[in-house]
Formats: structure tokens, sequence, C-alpha cells
């Protein structure tokens, strides 16, 4: 089977969200994030980015509204883009994320459809 495209997408407790790291987790932080990018670097084609709130929502009909917001459950705070062969193994290496360290978070894996 070929190799597939999935969308990682990180979301966090809204209070993780909120929580500023102090510097020393920070680099603790992204050291991890590195190490996870050199682990699989032949399968992560993109590390993606974090997403700053607030946003906006555009609705059909060309609603414009600010969001999302920090009272919601969840947020979503990231994404990144890995190749694999299948979708338990797209799992696999989300089970291994760095995000999964932050109370609350969750790794919510999409095959992409390819269009």
């Amino acid at each position: 089977m070929a190799a597939q495209k999935y969308l990682f997408v990180y979301r966090n407790s809204a209070e993780s969200e909120a929580r500023m790291p102090s510097p020393a987790e920070m680099q603790q932080m992204l050291a991890q994030w590195s190490a996870w990018k050199a682990q699989y670097k032949d399968e992560i084609l993109d590390m993606g980015d974090g997403l700053k709130p607030p946003g906006k929502v555009v609705r059909a009909g060309g609603a414009i509204t600010d969001g999302p917001f920090m009272e919601a459950k969840e947020i979503v705070g990231g994404y990144s883009i890995v190749q694999a062969d299948s979708a338990e193994r797209a799992a696999q290496i989300a089970k291994t994320c760095p995000v999964l360290m932050m109370p609350g978070a969750s790794v919510e894996v999409r095959e992409m459809a390819g269009y």
C-alpha cells in the first residue's frame, strides 16, 4: 500500500492553552519536539505550526465573527502533516507526539483526501 498523508490536529484543554510555560519548560518542550522530528524524519512531511488565539470564523453566506474563544473546552493549538503506510502507523507516530505531555492534550489523526 502506498503511503498516505495524515493531518495531525493538536488539541489542548483551555486551561493548558492559557498557561504559559516557564523558559525552562519551553526549552524542554522544544528539545522533545526536535527529538520527535528527528525520530520520524522520513514520515513527518511538515512539522506544521502552533496556532495563536484568537482568529476569525467565516460561515456560509459570508458572516465573519471573532473566535475561537478560550471559553471552549478544547482549543486547536496546532498541526503537522505526516506520511504513513496506514492509519494505524500514523496513530502510533501520534502516540509519541510531545504535545501529549500536556494535561488534557490530544492528537486527532485524519487521513488527507489528496484532491
